[in-house]
């Protein structure tokens, strides 16, 4: 991932400095929830249904994710947009596959500002950014995933079915991040069904050079210092060279951008972008690795 230089892992008080424009790349902002304070004000601050669905958790500890997960939303974006973080009003845009009223959720206040959050385990990551923006991020777990391969496009499926274990199961994982990361980032959800366009490298046979040389059963990890590279999954309606200045490895999932994502150890992600093409992934410094719990 590319981190500017002397940037700082976001805390509390610098998710509400003043307003500054919108990210012209996506933005990532990482949080660890065990590591997280939140105040009675914050939790004041969630509107109804936030607090309706912490209350409706039976352990502490999911209610404390949870609501870890969305104060530090209401950071993120009340330091993008200068409204303190209890006045900030969300929605939802239409899905474009139904037209029901749970498509990508919006920011009322600002609607030029994008945005889209994940979190499992005790990992929070939210994306920002000028264009429509889908992340998603997983915890990799170590029990078997090979029943989710029926729920794969064609393509995708081929490809994991030749590989052997843990290579597929990792290449489950990465499918899993990537895809729901572009119906996030299209507003289609996942209620639609993910089998709809392929991730894994587009057509059924290609080959994935970057991730390969790493191993299949990897995410692609950028050199340190450099930008995520895209990845293309080519649709027979899209170009099919990758715009200028961009990867060679670009590749279009579902309409979108789809960029793989370096995450904590033990977690694996993926972010979309809805945008003219990929430049590079601002994301702010991951938590130290022995700090992260890769769980089970």
């Amino acid at each position: 991932m590319h981190t500017p230089a002397g940037q700082q892992p976001l805390s509390a008080a610098a998710a509400r400095q003043g307003p500054a424009p919108a990210a012209p790349v996506p933005e990532v902002r990482w949080f660890d929830s065990r590591g997280m304070m939140l105040s009675n004000a914050e939790l004041a601050g969630l509107g109804p249904q936030e607090r309706a669905r912490a209350a409706a958790f039976i352990f502490a500890a999911d209610r404390h994710r949870y609501q870890a997960a969305h104060v530090a939303l209401r950071r993120v974006l009340s330091g993008r947009t200068g409204i303190p973080p209890g006045q900030l009003e969300f929605g939802r845009e239409p899905c474009p596959r139904c037209g029901g009223r749970n498509g990508r959720p919006t920011l009322v206040n600002n609607g030029d500002l994008h945005f889209s959050m994940s979190h499992s385990a005790d990992a929070v990551v939210i994306a920002i950014s000028a264009a429509p923006v889908g992340i998603d991020m997983e915890r990799n777990v170590r029990r078997c995933s090979c029943d989710l391969a029926g729920a794969m496009h064609e393509a995708d499926a081929a490809r994991v079915r030749r590989l052997p274990e843990p290579r597929r199961h990792a290449a489950i994982m990465r499918w899993w991040v990537a895809a729901e990361a572009v119906l996030k980032c299209t507003g289609a959800g996942i209620a639609h069904g993910m089998a709809d366009f392929p991730v894994l490298g587009g057509q059924a046979g290609a080959e994935e050079p970057a991730q390969q040389a790493a191993g299949a059963d990897e995410p692609a990890q950028p050199p340190a210092g450099t930008g995520e590279p895209a990845q293309r999954a080519a649709r027979a309606d899209e170009p099919t060279q990758p715009p200028a200045g961009t990867s060679e490895l670009a590749q279009q999932a579902g309409g979108c951008w789809l960029l793989p994502l370096a995450a904590p150890p033990g977690y694996v992600a993926a972010i979309a972008l809805h945008a003219a093409g990929p430049r590079t992934v601002v994301s702010y410094p991951l938590p130290e690795a022995g700090g992260w719990s890769a769980g089970s």
